[in-house]
């Protein structure tokens, strides 16, 4: 009997491809695992920037909405004044009349 250099009898042929392709499907899989996991990462990433930005805009928020700052900017840069008695109108409502 004549034996083939490098291929056991006990091995079918179909073998080697099938081995061949789940060792390509594997790598190709922890690819795709890698990569999922970088974009999961970047996405993490944005969430954090957000929220970042989020609260020094809420900061921001409060503090141009501070009534010192705005009563501030009323009497330098809008010259108002507290208004005088005689510029006062009091509205009295239905349910306030009855």
């Amino acid at each position: 009997m004549i034996r083939k250099q490098g291929f056991p009898e006990y091995f079918p042929k179909w073998i080697w491809p099938a081995i061949i392709f789940l060792s390509i499907a594997t790598v190709w899989l922890r690819l795709q695992i890698v990569d999922t996991t970088y974009q999961i990462h970047q996405a993490e990433q944005q969430i954090q920037n957000a929220k970042h930005t989020d609260e020094k805009l809420e900061l921001k928020t409060a503090q141009l909405r501070s009534p010192k700052r705005l009563e501030m900017l009323a009497k330098t840069k809008f010259k108002l004044a507290p208004p005088e008695q005689d510029q006062v109108i009091r509205v009295q409502t239905k349910e306030a009349a009855q």
